[in-house]
């Protein structure tokens, strides 16, 4: 695995550790998806709610399902690491998983319903939010790969795909979820 996958993959693995115990848990996705909510103020018992809510666990089975070698029913960094540089996420695992996530995700962040996001609504992010403001507009500009001044869903795609596929360092996904 190249150094950027790693370093990429740490991050990544960090973001979804929240509780910060160093494993990954059901209560982590499921705490990453009411924190998520919440920073918009979406209920999680609304539709939008339940399909963020629903996400997240989708995530959580598909990788204990199969990245949980030990049958601990929890992750470490290298069970986390080792699916997502394996055939079934590059295959499939990603549309059934990080996905869906970003599916769900720009439902909510789309505050206007204009089926695309915004910088300002991108910038009310957790995570984007609390970078600081010549970061997220970077952040911004380089995922807005066709520059119409708001991201799509085929532009969230390609920047996560970048993110858990690709090497470049200069990558546009790499940023997604922050400088790494």
């Amino acid at each position: 695995m190249s150094d950027v996958l790693a370093r990429k993959f740490d991050k990544r693995f960090t973001l979804y550790d929240a509780d910060g115990d160093g494993v990954l848990t059901r209560d982590d996705f499921q705490l990453a998806a009411t924190r998520f909510l919440a920073a918009f103020g979406v209920p999680a018992d609304s539709a939008k709610g339940r399909d963020v809510v629903a996400a997240y666990a989708s995530m959580w089975n598909a990788l204990i399902h199969s990245a949980d070698d030990d049958n601990d029913g929890h992750l470490s960094r290298a069970e986390f690491t080792a699916y997502l540089t394996g055939q079934e996420f590059r295959t499939s695992g990603y549309a059934a998983t990080a996905g869906r996530i970003a599916e769900s995700v720009l439902i909510v962040c789309d505050t206007d319903g204009d089926g695309r996001i915004s910088y300002e609504e991108f910038a009310a992010i957790p995570g984007i939010c609390s970078l600081p403001e010549a970061e997220r507009r970077e952040v911004f500009d380089r995922l807005d790969t066709d520059g119409s001044g708001h991201l799509d869903i085929s532009e969230i795609h390609a920047a996560q795909r970048d993110f858990y596929a690709g090497t470049d360092p200069a990558a546009p996904g790499n940023l997604i979820f922050g400088r790494l």
